[in-house]
């Protein structure tokens, strides 16, 4: 397009040669009418109008500022002017991760703005392909500047970036990280019990899902889930679950009581039968009772009797001097019965004699810590000291949390397992330690009442 000056001059061309033309017409007729003359003063009178319209346009058109600044692409050159005239072309190229569709030439248009189209567009990356045991989730797009995410199915752990970007590498766009592997969970032999074995045979590792089936020594009953499952926990560690069942001795022992009905050698998990109080004591609730997970019995019904006591009156004639009513003297060393938060003793009493054991039981979810078997010595004291029911915590916590952090520091999984192996070791030696020294400290205990009592 042409610029506001050179429009003037074409105009001024046009009506010079009007001029003219009108100029040999009137020649020809060589006539100086009044009508002539008056067509002389319209036509000037136009030139006057036409050149203060090509003045305007000149001021209104105008120059144009700074070429824009793409997103996309820069000048080709670098530019030490801030105004450019209208008609200037300027040639643009794309950046990294772009490439061009089409032409690349900023123009300033005659109304003082720079006219381009959208001339690169982004760059693809490649397909990047289908993940073994897991998905690939697309974001958006395949584009320049987008990301993918990676995800591993059930059972598996991710192995490598949770997510890739497509960036520039030298002249092409490429993805930032590979697909990752998804390994299948594998999980350590399952945990042995005291008085029972599991049917999974000597394999090493067991993979995701694998499940064993635990079972009881003869007059052992089973307490817990039979079937545990190799689990993963945290999306990157394989974990046995639920926790593997015990094995405990069946009972046939009823406290302070005897056998009416329901007679068998051993009775376990659920079983019930009908009791009476031994002698000296006294029922309390009903006499059917049933074996409980901790292999007792569900009952506390059989309880010592008040003391007994008498009640005195004068035949007639007499009166009473004193008390009428008289309590049996209690002899003997007593113990206080034992408080226990979160548990309950095995046999409950009023009180307890020297030498007397009781056993204490937490409830579901808290350990003993401490000696379950304390005994009420001469000084009226127990010993071992009571123990205290603790929050149980899931066996293997600690080793999810190291394990995790070994993961972080040893990329070799050789060096994982040797580590956990180890630590594992060093937890079973510390725990042996510890009922060394129980075993000692009962021992002596053990002696010294002994000793005391004869």
């Amino acid at each position: 397009m042409t610029s506001g000056s050179s429009l003037t001059a074409f105009l001024l061309e046009i009506f010079q040669q009007k001029n003219i033309k009108e100029a040999q017409i009137m020649r020809s007729h060589q006539s100086t009418t009044p009508h002539r003359l008056g067509m002389q003063k319209v036509f000037g009178s136009i030139l006057v109008q036409m050149t203060l319209v090509t003045a305007l346009l000149d001021t209104v058109l105008g120059d144009c500022g700074l070429p824009p600044k793409l997103q996309f692409a820069s000048p080709l050159s670098q530019l030490y002017e801030s105004n450019f005239k209208a008609g200037t072309v300027l040639k643009y190229a794309c950046h990294s991760g772009y490439r061009r569709v089409n032409s690349s030439r900023v123009t300033c248009g005659a109304y003082g703005a720079w006219i381009y189209s959208n001339f690169c567009i982004k760059k693809q990356c490649r397909n990047p392909g289908e993940l073994t045991n897991g998905k690939v989730d697309v974001m958006t797009d395949f584009l320049f500047g987008s990301t993918i995410q990676f995800s591993c199915s059930k059972g598996y752990v991710l192995i490598g970036s949770t997510n890739s970007q497509c960036e520039v590498q030298g002249s092409e766009v490429e993805w930032s990280d590979p697909l990752p592997e998804c390994v299948i969970v594998k999980c350590e032999s399952p945990p042995e019990i005291s008085n029972g074995k599991h049917d999974g045979g000597d394999e090493d590792l067991y993979t995701f899902g694998s499940s064993v089936t635990y079972s009881c020594d003869p007059n052992f009953s089973l307490i817990g889930n039979a079937t545990i499952y190799c689990m993963v926990e945290n999306k990157t560690l394989g974990v046995w679950r639920p926790n593997p069942p015990v094995c405990k001795s069946k009972t046939h022992n009823i406290p302070q009581g005897i056998f009416i009905s329901g007679f068998k050698p051993f009775y376990t998990h659920k079983d019930s039968i009908v009791i009476s109080c031994k002698k000296g004591y006294v029922l309390r609730g009903s006499n059917l009772i049933h074996c409980e997970a901790h292999n007792e019995w569900d009952c506390n019904i059989c309880h010592t009797p008040p003391y007994p006591e008498a009640t005195y009156e004068c035949i007639e004639g007499y009166i009473l001097v004193g008390f009428a009513i008289a309590h049996a003297k209690l002899f003997g060393v007593l113990c206080p019965k034992p408080t226990v938060e979160n548990g309950r003793l095995a046999r409950e009493k009023d009180h307890y004699v020297a030498m007397e054991n009781i056993t204490i039981q937490c409830d579901f979810g808290y350990n003993v810590v401490g000696s379950q078997s304390i005994t009420c010595s001469v000084n009226k004291t127990w010993y071992p000291e009571v123990p205290k029911c603790k929050k149980e915590v899931p066996e293997g916590c600690e080793q999810v949390i190291i394990g995790r952090k070994l993961m972080q520091c040893l990329p070799n999984l050789e060096e994982v397992k040797m580590a956990l192996q180890i630590y594992k070791l060093s937890l079973q030696i510390e725990r042996l330690e510890q009922e060394k020294d129980k075993c000692i400290k009962l021992r002596e205990n053990i002696f010294s009442i002994c000793d005391m009592h004869w």
